[in-house]
């Protein structure tokens, strides 16, 4: 008898248990689906309010990239067509892509309804940021847009800047290459390139030739300088006009005579190497002294 009622009194407790878990997970369901529907109705409200704004952006986004893509490629043809520098059209037409692109974005973002303050500020702090640790390259950038603008030189141009001469290879937006004589390659950065002084041997259509000759004292220079006259106007890439000439100079180790004829651009090297074999076979021809250095050693008495 008392094991039955024990049986029963188990029996009820399990029922009890039973119901209570399935009261339970019942409720639990409940709060599940009321959730969901909240979630739900949140998510319809809020398709229904940005919805539109979002289209609408997605519209604006895409005609607005269109756009710039399109006032690009004008602007590279505009600028080849104008014979712009050739390493200045890239890069006036990517910076100018990128700046209206990002001008669209902050527009669309607008539109939907972020709030811009906030993100302008951060934009601007990481723009100071940005600035001052590429400070060096950006002045870089400013002095390849100034070079390429002001057409100081360009390529092909035989220069002298930095302390350094070559021809102008390519000019790019960070840097300046150019070919030393000896067939060198150098890069300059722009920054300094642009704020330093330049000596552009090409501008010009014809160019001075110097040459400078040495002689002892006591010299006849009058016949030599004629001489020396008559040997450039032989050369027929000497320029009659103006005409060549010997100006004399004295100093206190010797007699200088300073050749100078004009040139082509194009002639100055090989008139200059033409021109110094020339003289100097006059000069040992006729067994004229030229001055060189002397060392005197003492000695012991």
């Amino acid at each position: 008898m008392l094991q039955t009622d024990t049986i029963t009194q188990t029996g009820e407790k399990l029922e009890k248990v039973a119901a209570n878990a399935v009261e339970s997970t019942a409720q639990t369901v409940q709060q599940s689906w009321d959730m969901l529907g909240q979630v739900q109705q949140k998510g319809l409200n809020l398709l229904l309010d940005f919805g539109p704004k979002i289209i609408v952006a997605i519209i604006l986004l895409w005609l607005g990239f269109k756009l710039t893509n399109f006032l690009s490629r004008r602007i590279n043809k505009i600028m080849v067509r104008r014979n712009v520098e050739p390493s200045l059209v890239p890069f006036v037409t990517q910076l100018t892509s990128i700046v209206l692109k990002i001008l669209i974005i902050i527009t669309v973002i607008s539109i939907v309804g972020i709030e811009m303050t906030s993100f302008i500020a951060l934009l601007g702090a990481m723009g100071l940021a940005i600035g001052m640790a590429f400070s060096g390259t950006l002045s870089n950038v400013a002095g390849g847009v100034v070079l390429l603008v002001l057409k100081t030189f360009k390529v092909g141009d035989y220069i002298s800047a930095q302390g350094i001469e070559g021809t102008v290879k390519s000019i790019y937006i960070f840097t300046t290459v150019l070919i030393t004589p000896d067939n060198k390659t150098i890069s300059i950065p722009n920054g300094p390139l642009s704020t330093g002084t330049i000596t552009n041997y090409s501008l010009m259509e014809t160019r001075r030739l110097d040459i400078n000759i040495k002689l002892v004292h006591g010299t006849e220079t009058t016949k030599i300088a004629q001489d020396i006259i008559e040997i450039m106007k032989e050369d027929p890439r000497v320029l009659k006009d103006p005409q060549p000439n010997v100006l004399t100079n004295i100093t206190e180790s010797s007699v200088t005579l300073d050749a100078r004829f004009w040139t082509l651009n194009r002639d100055y090297w090989p008139v200059n190497a033409a021109m110094n074999e020339k003289i100097y076979q006059y000069l040992y021809q006729n067994s004229i002294s030229v001055p060189y250095n002397k060392l005197s050693v003492p000695h012991d008495s």
